[in-house]
């Protein structure tokens, strides 16, 4: 005759939650022995009981979850302002060469040589050759502007 318990202890072992099941009672077992951790549960239990402390935690959740939210606002408008950064650029780097057409030519040759002294300034910095750095801009024409694509400079 097939009992309820041989039915269940059948199903567990198939499932392979007899392990599990097993070594529960032996960890409980040993904590329960243990009358100083008993004790150490007990006040835990206690302390989380009181309503200061069950305030305190509902507002560090609180406080957790719109902290989430605002990093998560911040990374969309983040994306955003990158996105309608690229968009102008691209509309701008458009116009220019519309207007002119050898414009990016130029305005490419100016980039790559503001990005040879900042590689070259970044350089002297790393290696403490303040030296080399005001030779690097004795020898430049002046012009230590970057050519960015916004209005003001533009």
């Amino acid at each position: 005759m097939i009992t309820i318990k041989t039915t269940l202890a059948a199903v567990l072992v198939a499932a392979g939650l007899h392990a599990q099941l097993a070594a529960a009672p032996a960890k409980d077992e040993g904590h329960a022995a243990d009358p100083e951790h008993a004790r150490l549960v007990a006040a835990r239990k206690a302390a989380n009981d009181l309503p200061e402390v069950m305030s305190a935690e509902q507002q560090a959740k609180a406080d957790r979850a719109m902290t989430n939210k605002a990093y998560a606002e911040y990374k969309a408008a983040r994306k955003r302002s990158t996105d309608s950064e690229a968009a102008y650029r691209k509309a701008f780097d458009a116009a220019l060469a519309k207007v002119d057409e050898g414009a990016p030519a130029l305005q490419e040759k100016e980039r790559a040589a503001f990005r040879e002294r900042m590689l070259k300034a970044r350089a002297a910095k790393k290696g403490g050759a303040k030296k080399g750095v005001a030779k690097a801009d004795d020898d430049e024409d002046g012009d230590d502007e970057p050519s960015s694509p916004t209005k003001s400079s533009n």
